[in-house]
């Protein structure tokens, strides 16, 4: 999971170095889902990278790690609180190769995964459209095409994906008739009006303050299982101070631990705004430049993943990821997906008055499950007017 959220801050590092206000989303547990799963496809040397780069230990670990991310958003439905999860995991494989029974039947097992043969060499465009369809249906319409024209060649001879689908509704849903226009102060340019949430003062917020920022934990409404969701927002004290929050969480990781450590406060205001974008990258020059270089070589071995003769050729080329998220009053939707192609060849007296929580700047997010302790949607807002 750490490895996501790496991802998400060097993404939104760059993205703020380059001048932009672009906002950043990305599923880590979606990243990881496919990245596990890939990786019980290595062997040797890679798959030594893998682990080192997932931090497992070995491939039991890997196995306890990937049923736990599975459990974690395993599907769930509850219309009458408004919480719906899905994940899916699918695999498309070329028809002139097979897949090892060993990992096929893993893939089945641990990640719930379904495999599908088809002819990618005449029928490329064929296979972009089936991938996309699934693509849209698992996402409920939300991530229309993933797959641009020509990425599918007479080398691919895999496609893995993996869907995350989160749709939550508000423990205590916002009126939508306070929402007012106020000011937002992004790191470039001038302040911009843009619609806030104004949350009831009148009960307690999970809330804490910490050196250099605060945190707002949101609570969704729980489902019929135990599973419990949370948004947590963590908000810089400078207005222009997210470039050294990323910063600091990125040379001391463990200090992401005390975003969740929040207590129910009083609170005078909490202002929130609203927002609504899609953001999507190839994350595969981000992974070489972080450590997993030997999987996108043609050193690179997947012998524990295809069953053929040129199986020591096989290399990743692409991991295409792209979500969208909708924050509003009455909660939030959510989507990613992750697809990898091997290819051959995150004065007197008085009391002090109840700390406020204005989000009026940019800010991180993430959504959580609190039983799991596992994050599945974590980026950031530059501007909430950007849909990216």
């Amino acid at each position: 999971m750490e490895l996501g959220m790496h991802m998400a801050r060097q993404l939104a590092l760059n993205e703020i170095n380059q001048g932009c206000n672009k906002n950043v989303v990305i599923s880590p547990i979606s990243m990881g889902n496919a990245l596990n799963l890939l990786a019980f496809g290595s062997w040797g040397r890679t798959l030594e990278q893998f682990m080192q780069f997932l931090g497992a230990k070995d491939l039991n670990d890997l196995k306890a790690k990937s049923m736990l991310m599975v459990e974690a958003v395993a599907p769930t439905e509850d219309n009458n609180q408004g919480l719906i999860l899905a994940s899916l995991n699918t695999l498309w494989t070329n028809q002139a190769f097979s897949l090892k029974p060993s990992f096929k039947e893993f893939a089945r097992t641990v990640f719930k995964a379904e495999a599908h043969t088809l002819n990618f060499v005449n029928q490329a465009e064929i296979v972009r459209n089936e991938v996309n369809l699934w693509a849209k249906s698992a996402t409920k319409g939300l991530i229309k095409e993933l797959l641009p024209q020509g990425v599918i060649n007479q080398d691919t001879i895999l496609i893995l994906a993996n869907a995350l689908y989160f749709k939550g509704a508000w423990l205590n849903a916002f009126n939508v008739k306070l929402t007012r226009h106020e000011d937002f102060y992004p790191l470039h340019g001038k302040p911009i009006q843009v619609p806030f949430m104004i949350a009831d003062t009148e009960k307690k917020h999970f809330y804490g303050s910490f050196k250099i920022f605060e945190v707002l934990k949101i609570p969704y409404r729980k489902g019929q299982d135990n599973r419990r969701f949370s948004m947590y927002v963590i908000l810089p004290d400078k207005k222009d101070g997210l470039q050294d929050l990323v910063q600091n969480f990125n040379s001391n990781p463990e200090l992401l631990g005390d975003c969740f450590e929040v207590k129910e406060v009083n609170l005078s205001k909490v202002w929130i705004p609203k927002f609504k974008f899609s953001y999507g990258f190839d994350a595969s020059r981000i992974m070489q430049n972080i450590g997993l270089t030997l999987a996108f070589k043609m050193v690179g071995d997947f012998t524990g993943m295809v069953d053929s003769l040129e199986s020591d050729k096989i290399f990743l080329s692409t991991i295409l990821h792209q979500s969208f998220i909708e924050v509003n009053e009455e909660g939030t939707e959510a989507t990613a997906l992750t697809i990898g192609f091997p290819l051959c060849g995150c004065s007197p007296y008085q009391p002090p008055p109840p700390p406020s929580f204005l989000a009026d700047h940019p800010f991180i997010f993430m959504i959580r499950e609190e039983i799991y302790r596992v994050v599945l949607f974590v980026g950031v807002v530059l501007n909430p007017l950007m849909i990216n």
